[in-house]
């Protein structure tokens, strides 16, 4: 149950708190005292967009929270695979907007993303606007209307499943269904390259390897004269490194006798002269085996640059040409073998069709029977909303099979005697939208929420429909909270918890405020509702009428 409700900055609110309650809870006030802003809040941390624009003017921030009691398993195990914990069965949601247009969102003081919290907000509040009524005009919405009445879940992911197949080897048989003369083009450019690369033979790191070579043979005299160099200090000339180590290693041996850390020395001395020994004969065999041949200089350079040649036609590196190759023989056989392959694919493809009209007809029988009941369902809906002559049906005709199956779907309506089915879009005024829309609402299923909000579902409707509206509405709320912004008297009366939202204007600033009322004060918001500023002896006794029914 969404159990409370708190704004700051936002808009003309500077502080706002809302205490809902179990049942009915309606929000009514004047035109412009910001009955939309609490709904925009609610839709703030149910991870709807957010905009700095809504942050009040003067302000650096804008900040929203609420707070859930009594969550059924389902949510609990969805806030667990989130990572959220949930200790005594309280969700505590909040939201902040920064100036700079960045927004954090917490979950009982984790953060969380805003996907996460939109897979939280679906599950706890389902909220019915203004823009809901256009969607159901419009007729591409109708076949999901259907599906979730249907629950076909099972159906549709297997057609799915199967239209994705078949659109999958339709793209492979038309990959290989070139023309002839195509064929033929495409078959030479790929044996040229397949050909010039396989010529090359390459290996993959070559590159790294004949570069580190050519550097050493570019500078060959460098490393000669170094070389020769090295083999003189260490073993050559008068005075060299291994006859000094060798004089080292002796008198340290003569002290040895004498003295235990000369002993020590003298060992590692001995092991240092065993290295040095080790290293003067290897830089002997460098220095005399350093051919002056500056051929393998040249056959380097080349090699590179035939390398260099590819990387305009096969790759950057070595690597991505090795692996063009592979495509390119691969291309080359599906051509070659293309005729075989086309053949093979069709019969795939026959197959696979034949099991996406299986499941086709499946998900269309699913359809047609919900179909009967969703238009019982609704029609019985309207007739208790004071349509009493409607008829309300679902029109499904066959099309080519797409991504949501092989139905059009189309809801049509009659709402008085002898006229005939039409369109919602061309027929339904704006309070029979509105109604149609709160049949809908009633009998689709709630997909989890607990929580029902509706804003101003009361458009273009008064008097006995106005009436009825409140009453359904009422019978929702037995099942499950819910919460309405409205402007009729009728369904305000019928509240649980009431909440009057109003604005005033304090030292050149507009401030709104929500205020919960009940007793007088309600009778008084009533009479306001039902007469606006003249609120009469008649209309007060009226309105506590109303209450009293």
């Amino acid at each position: 149950m969404f159990t409370s409700l708190h704004i700051e900055n936002i808009a003309v609110i500077e502080s706002a708190d809302i205490s809902f309650s179990a049942g009915l809870n309606v929000l009514t006030g004047e035109t412009g005292a910001g009955k939309s802003i609490i709904i925009d809040a609610i839709n703030m941390i149910t991870g709807g967009r957010t905009s700095r624009d809504s942050i009040r003017t003067g302000c650096k921030k804008a900040y929203v929270s609420a707070s859930f009691e009594n969550l059924d398993a389902s949510l609990l195990d969805i806030a667990a695979g989130l990572g959220i914990d949930i200790e005594d069965g309280e969700l505590i949601i909040s939201r902040e907007i920064n100036s700079d247009g960045r927004s954090t969102a917490r979950a009982n003081g984790r953060q969380i993303t805003v996907s996460m919290l939109r897979e939280l907000g679906k599950n706890l509040i389902n909220i019915h606007g203004q823009h809901d009524n256009i969607a159901l005009s419009d007729p591409s919405t109708h076949l999901s209307y259907l599906d979730s009445f249907a629950k076909n879940d099972a159906e549709r992911n297997a057609y799915s499943e199967k239209y994705t197949k078949v659109k999958s080897i339709v793209k492979q048989i038309d990959s290989l269904s070139v023309n002839e003369r195509e064929k033929a083009m495409r078959t030479d450019i790929l044996r040229y390259q397949i050909n010039e690369l396989e010529a090359a033979r390459l290996t993959a790191g070559e590159e790294e390897i004949l570069e580190k070579r050519r550097l050493s043979l570019a500078n060959r005299e460098k490393v000669i004269n170094g070389f020769y160099a090295a083999k003189e200090a260490l073993c050559g000339g008068e005075t060299n490194a291994r006859d000094l180590a060798s004089a080292a290693l002796g008198e340290l041996n003569y002290i040895a006798r004498f003295d235990e850390d000369a002993a020590a020395l003298s060992e590692r001395m001995n092991d240092v002269f065993a290295e040095l020994d080790d290293i003067s004969d290897e830089v002997s065999r460098f220095a005399d085996g350093i051919d002056d041949d500056i051929s393998e200089l040249d056959s380097v350079e080349a090699r590179l640059d035939t390398i260099r040649s590819f990387r305009r036609k096969y790759g950057n590196t070595v690597a991505e040409m090795l692996e063009f190759l592979d495509k390119a023989k691969e291309e080359l056989e599906n051509i070659e073998f293309s005729d075989e392959k086309i053949k093979a694919l069709q019969k795939e493809l026959a197959a696979a069709k034949q099991e996406l009209d299986k499941v086709s007809a499946s998900l269309s029988l699913s359809r047609k029977r919900a179909a009967e009941r969703l238009e019982k369902a609704i029609t019985d809906e309207l007739v208790f909303l004071d349509m009493p002559n409607v008829r309300f049906a679902v029109d499904i005709k066959e099309k080519q099979q797409e991504k949501d199956g092989a139905d059009g779907v189309e809801f049509l309506i009659s709402a008085n005697i002898g006229e005939d089915l039409k369109p919602l879009s061309s027929i339904a005024s704006g309070g029979e939208l509105s109604r149609i829309m709160l049949a809908v609402k009633n009998v689709l299923p709630k997909n989890g929420a607990g929580t029902l909000v509706f804003d101003e579902i009361d458009t273009g409707v008064s008097g006995r429909a106005a009436q009825k509206i409140a009453v359904k509405l009422k019978q929702m709320s037995s099942s499950g909270q819910v919460a309405v912004v409205t402007h009729l008297a009728q369904i305000a009366a019928k509240g649980d918890a009431h909440f009057v939202i109003s604005k005033e204007s304090r030292n050149d600033r507009t401030y709104t405020k929500v205020t919960p009322v009940s007793g007088e004060d309600r009778i008084k918001e009533l009479a306001r509702i039902m007469g606006g500023d003249s609120i009469t002896p008649a209309l007060l006794q009226t309105a506590r009428e109303m209450l009293d029914l």
